[in-house]
C-alpha cells in the first residue's frame, strides 16, 4: 500500500511537470503566431508601398492579388480589379495576345523582363508600361507575379529621338542635294578642319571624287606650302565670324594655277566653334578680263564700253551666284532654330500629349490652336522659297488684309520663344494669345504671308538682341500700329542697346549681321525686298537705348478715295 502511494505521488509530480512543459509550449506557439502575423503585416505594408505596381495572376490569368501602387496607377478600387481577367488592362486585345505569347510561349517557366506594352487606366487613359514577370508554383497550383512600371515618358522620348534622327538625316540629304546643284564650289569643314561636305562643283574644281575629299585636311590635298597657308587661315576662323581672301593655288588635274576668292562663314554650336562653310569664286577669268579691258581702252572706246557692260553683267551674275551659295551654306543656321524649336515641341505636344487627352472642349480648343501653329510652321518653311525668289517677282496674289491681324499672327508665331525672353506690348497692352484680331482694322492690299514673314524677321532680330540682357524685367519690346496720312505704319521699339553705327547704314544689305552663332544676315534684306514689292518702305534707326524698325505700307486705294 505504501508503495502504491509512492507511485501515485510520483505520477502526480510527473503530471505537474508535463503541465508546466505544455504551458511553455503553448506560450511559445502563441508568441510565434504573433510574430508570424507581424511579419505578414509588415510584408503586406512593404508590398503595398512599393514604387512598382504588382499583380498576381492564377493559371487562368485572373488577378487574385495586387498592391496599392497598382490601384493608384490604374485608378481602380481593389474590389473592381480582384477577379478581373488581365486582358481588360491592355489597350487592345491584340496587345494582350502578343504579351500572352511571349509570357507563356516557348519557355513559360523562365523569368521575363523589360516587356513594353500599352495599357489603359479605368478612365481609359492610355500609357506605356514595362513588365517584369516570374512564374511559380504554390502547393501544386501555378501562379505568376508581374511588376508594372509606367514608362510613357521613356517611350515618348525614344519616339521623339527617332523622329528627330529621321528629320536630321533628311535635312542632311536635302543639304547635299542643294549643294550639288549650286554652280559654284562650296565646302564645309568641322572644328578639326576636316572636309565634311562639299558640292559637285567643288569636286570638279579639285579634280577629285567626293570620297577622296571628305574626311581629309588641307595637308592631305595640297602641297605643304599652300596647306600651311590654308591651315593658318582656318585657325583664324576660331576668332572671326567671316573671312574673305584671294589666293593663287594649284588644283588637282589642272595644269594652271587658279586665282580664287575664298569666303568663309563660321558655324557655332552652343557657343563653341563648330567649323565653317566656305565658297570658292574663280577670279582667274575676271582678272584676265580686267587686263584685257585696260589694254583696249585707248584703242576702241566703243568696244571697251561693250566689254565693260559684259564684264559688269558677269560680275552681277557672279554676285548672284555668290549670294545663292551663301544662302545655301547658311540654310541650316537660318531655319534650324525655328524649325527645331517650333516643329519639335509642336509635334511632341500634338502627337504625344494632346492626342491622348480625354475628349473635352479644352482638347478641341488645343487642337484648333494646333492648326494655327501648323500654318505658322508652313510659313517658316517657305523661307527657302523666298530665298530663291529674292531677285524674282512673287507669283502670289495680293489681297485686302488687316495689318493688325497679320501683326498678331506674327506675334503668335514668335510667342513660344518670346514669352521666355521679353514681355511684348502692342498698342501699350501686354500681348497674349487671347487678343482679338478684329479689335483694330488697318487695311492694305498685300500678300499676307509675305508681310507676316517681314514682321517675324523683325521680331526675331529683336529677340536675338534682347536675350543678351541678363534680367528679364529689364527687357522691353513695344509694337505700335497707326495710320499716318495715306500710309499704315508698324513700329517696333526695343531697349537692346541699338544697332552698331558702323552697320546701321548697311543694315538691309545681304550678309550684314552682328550675330555670332546664327544667321548670315539675309533676313532684313529679304524683308526689304518684300516691302519694296508692296510699294512700301522699311527703315531702321536708333532711339534712346534701343533700335526702332518702321514698316510703312500704302493704305487700300478704295479707302484713300473714300477719304
Amino acid at each position: 500500500m505504501k508503495d502504491l502511494l509512492l507511485k501515485i505521488k510520483d505520477l502526480e509530480q510527473e503530471i505537474e511537470v508535463l503541465k508546466h512543459q505544455n504551458r511553455h509550449i503553448l506560450e511559445c506557439a502563441v508568441m510565434e503566431k504573433k510574430e508570424l502575423i507581424g511579419l505578414v503585416r509588415k510584408a503586406k505594408r512593404y508590398f503595398d508601398h512599393s514604387d512598382l505596381a504588382y499583380m498576381i495572376l492564377d493559371e487562368t490569368f485572373v488577378i487574385i492579388d495586387l498592391n496599392e501602387t497598382f490601384l493608384q496607377l490604374f485608378g481602380y478600387a481593389k474590389e473592381e480589379v480582384l477577379g478581373l481577367h488581365v486582358n481588360q488592362l491592355f489597350s487592345s486585345f491584340k496587345h494582350y495576345e502578343k504579351w500572352h505569347q511571349i509570357a507563356f510561349g516557348e519557355a513559360p517557366l523562365q523569368p521575363l523582363s523589360a516587356l513594353e506594352f500599352p495599357f489603359r487606366t479605368k478612365n481609359r487613359t492610355r500609357f506605356w508600361a514595362e513588365l517584369f514577370g516570374k512564374h511559380f508554383v504554390d502547393e501544386t497550383e501555378p501562379f505568376s507575379v508581374w511588376s508594372v512600371r509606367d514608362v510613357s515618358l521613356r517611350v515618348k522620348s525614344r519616339k521623339t529621338i527617332t523622329k528627330l534622327n529621321l528629320k536630321y538625316q533628311k535635312k542632311l540629304r536635302d543639304i547635299e542635294t542643294m549643294l550639288d546643284i549650286i554652280p559654284i564650289p562650296v565646302f564645309i569643314k568641322d572644328r578639326n578642319f576636316r572636309y565634311i561636305g562639299c558640292s559637285r562643283a567643288f569636286c570638279a574644281a579639285m579634280g577629285l571624287d567626293k570620297e577622296h575629299i571628305l574626311g581629309k585636311t588641307s595637308f592631305d590635298l595640297f602641297p605643304l606650302e599652300f596647306a600651311n597657308i590654308y591651315h593658318e587661315k582656318d585657325m583664324e576662323m576660331i576668332e572671326n565670324s567671316f573671312q574673305s581672301y584671294k589666293i593663287t593655288t594649284p588644283m588637282h588635274l589642272n595644269p594652271e594655277n587658279l586665282t580664287v576668292e575664298i569666303q568663309k562663314k563660321r558655324m557655332m554650336r552652343n557657343g563653341v566653334f563648330d567649323g565653317f562653310v566656305g565658297v570658292l569664286i574663280d577670279m582667274t577669268e575676271t582678272e584676265k578680263q580686267e587686263n584685257y579691258l585696260q589694254s583696249r581702252i585707248a584703242e576702241e572706246v566703243e568696244k571697251n564700253l561693250k566689254i565693260q557692260e559684259i564684264y559688269q553683267n558677269e560680275r552681277v551674275r557672279n554676285a548672284k551666284y555668290s549670294a545663292i551659295g551663301q544662302m545655301a551654306a547658311g540654310i541650316t543656321h537660318e531655319i534650324n532654330t525655328p524649325l527645331t524649336y517650333v516643329k519639335g515641341n509642336f509635334e511632341m505636344l500634338m502627337d504625344d500629349i494632346i492626342a491622348f487627352l480625354p475628349d473635352s472642349a479644352q482638347k478641341n480648343a488645343m487642337l484648333n490652336d494646333g492648326k494655327a501653329i501648323q500654318s505658322g510652321i508652313k510659313r517658316i518653311e517657305r523661307i527657302i522659297e523666298t530665298m530663291r525668289e529674292v531677285s524674282q517677282k512673287s507669283k502670289e496674289q495680293k489681297e485686302p488684309a488687316n495689318l493688325y491681324e497679320l501683326l498678331l499672327c506674327a506675334l503668335m508665331l514668335c510667342y513660344t520663344r518670346s514669352k521666355q525672353i521679353v514681355p511684348i506690348r502692342i498698342q501699350d497692352t501686354l500681348f497674349d494669345l487671347s487678343l482679338c484680331k478684329d479689335e483694330l482694322r488697318f487695311t492694305c492690299n498685300v500678300q499676307k504671308q509675305r508681310i507676316e514673314q517681314v514682321f517675324v524677321i523683325i521680331i526675331n532680330n529683336a529677340l536675338d538682341e534682347l536675350i543678351k540682357i541678363d534680367s528679364f524685367e529689364k527687357r522691353s519690346l513695344h509694337v505700335k500700329i497707326f495710320q499716318e496720312q495715306t500710309q499704315i505704319v508698324v513700329r517696333f521699339c526695343d531697349n537692346a542697346g541699338g544697332i552698331d553705327t558702323l552697320i546701321l547704314p548697311r543694315i538691309f544689305e545681304p550678309f550684314e549681321s552682328t550675330k555670332e552663332s546664327s544667321g548670315i544676315g539675309i533676313g532684313l534684306n529679304i524683308a526689304q525686298q518684300i516691302i519694296a514689292q508692296h510699294a512700301g518702305e522699311i527703315t531702321a534707326y536708333n532711339e534712346g537705348d534701343g533700335a526702332v524698325f518702321e514698316v510703312r505700307l500704302p493704305i487700300l486705294e478704295e479707302l484713300v478715295n473714300a477719304v
